[in-house]
């Protein structure tokens, strides 16, 4: 069709429907190009690259109340992100960039380009070194004018446009860079959360939203069932949350995917791990719940879904280097995703991973130790509850559980004051218990602060609670 064609068409459908809204009494300044917009937009990838499949998503009017950017721009075989584009209002006045310098700045952070445009004036935000550009197709001194499409059209639209829809990213990306670009979305994905914390059911905008609401609450009343009063709180419920959500994404890319897997395989290993149902442990129904919405309802515009698709692409999408093709190890890698994510609070909770060759030593010195006190006893023995006062994501317990030989029958408690890492470690033992069978011991891991003044007694409880219902 040519750019040209392409550029003035759109020109001419855009004037007819915004004045037709105007002069209809129902216009809607930011509504009124969005289908002639994204015909042009489709139409002008088809011109600049016929040969690659470009998406080009437009997400629905009414996206809820964390919303996504209007438009997603991807290629369908390698998953890359050229960039997001959003819709504002349209009007004769100059585009003002001030009050979306806090949502330029967020997507540029993720590695994505950005357009955020009134139908006429286009922001061009193509990474973090260079300023935003603003450029108009045509000037709005001839917004006046009787026909848009004869006008002249800015040369530097097509210069730029053609810059849009090159080079998807991110690329090949170092394992620190890669977790912290996964932190990152796991903080928006925390504040899209946190707007929901409050919201009556009774509430909601629609079924969707009502849906995932009931379910954030399941995951919100296990944070306020915390013996710590100071981490009943909407803001550890929002973070908690997320960090369960995307360090899920993120161990399944470093467990599943190969070199040599295309992305959408990599993208279908992803979703198969996280829609596995693990049926055990009464700990993890809340976030099986959700999980379990996740997969049914992958194409629904709840921000969930939404950060959890572009996370998943965004991986899909990385190249991976040497060390990403090393599987990574469960405790070490949250570690190094919480450092990314808040490293106050990781240094706050004393959030360190124990290496496993210390966890080893540990485990096989304290048996040593009882054998040599107690000749022909383990550990391991009929009976026994072993506690790990600060077991994080269960480091500890999975060496326990490793180092066991036979069919023993003791049991296993631990306590966990952050709510992301006692749900990950409740998550692992369920892992563990798939791969190994059905024991007899028990494992119960505990959502508390075992140095909260006010439950001195907690140790002396969960020992009791745990030998008799085990």
């Amino acid at each position: 069709m040519g750019y040209q064609t392409i550029v003035r068409k759109y020109l001419k459908t855009l004037q007819e429907q915004y004045r037709n809204a105007a002069n209809s009494g129902q216009y809607t300044a930011e509504l009124s190009y969005r289908v002639p917009l994204d015909t042009m937009e489709k139409a002008l990838a088809r011109e600049f690259h016929p040969e690659e499949h470009i998406d080009v998503i437009l997400e629905p009017a009414t996206q809820g109340r964390a919303g996504r950017p209007d438009w997603r721009i991807h290629n369908q075989d390698t998953m890359g992100i050229y960039g997001y584009i959003e819709g504002k209002g349209l009007s004769n006045a100059p585009f003002d960039m001030a009050p979306y310098a806090a949502q330029i700045e967020k997507y540029l952070a993720l590695g994505h380009k950005l357009i955020i445009t009134d139908g006429i004036d286009f922001v061009f935000c193509m990474d973090k070194e260079r300023e935003p550009k603003v450029i108009s197709i045509i000037s709005k001194d001839r917004m006046g004018a009787r026909d848009w499409f004869t006008q002249p059209i800015d040369p530097r639209f097509e210069i730029y446009m053609r810059e849009f829809f090159q080079n998807p990213s991110p690329q090949q990306v170092n394992e620190a860079k890669l977790v912290e670009m996964v932190a990152i979305r796991t903080r928006m994905l925390a504040d899209d959360i946190l707007e929901y914390a409050d919201i009556p059911i009774e509430e909601a905008m629609n079924d969707d939203e009502r849906d995932m609401i009931r379910l954030l609450q399941g995951m919100r009343e296990l944070v306020y069932n915390h013996n710590d009063l100071k981490l009943r709180t909407n803001k550890v419920f929002a973070d908690f949350t997320a960090q369960v959500i995307m360090f899920c994404l993120l161990y399944a890319h470093r467990v599943l995917c190969e070199p040599d897997d295309l992305p959408v395989e990599k993208e279908r290993k992803i979703y198969a791990y996280i829609r596995e149902d693990l049926s055990a442990g009464e700990a993890l129904v809340p976030f099986r719940n959700i999980m379990l919405y996740l997969r049914d309802n992958a194409d629904k515009s709840i921000c969930i879904n939404q950060r959890m698709d572009e996370c998943i692409k965004f991986l899909s999408f990385v190249k991976m280097t040497e060390q990403q093709l090393l599987k990574p190890d469960y405790h070490q890698l949250f570690e190094l995703f919480l450092s990314k994510y808040d490293a106050k609070s990781r240094f706050d909770f004393g959030a360190y991973y124990t290496p496993k060759v210390l966890a080893d030593f540990v485990v096989r010195l304290t048996n040593y130790v009882v054998s040599r006190n107690f000749p022909g006893k383990s550990i391991h023995d009929d009976g026994n509850t072993i506690m790990d006062p600060c077991c994080g994501t269960g480091s500890f317990l999975e060496e326990i559980i490793t180092q066991e030989s036979g069919d023993s029958s003791y049991n296993l408690c631990g306590i966990e004051i952050l709510p992301a890492p006692y749900m990950l470690a409740n998550y692992r033992m369920a892992v563990l218990e798939k791969q190994r069978g059905k024991r007899k011991n028990a494992v119960k891991i505990i959502l508390a602060n075992t140095l909260c003044w006010k439950r001195r007694i907690i140790c002396q409880k969960i020992f009791l609670d745990t030998t008799m219902k085990c």
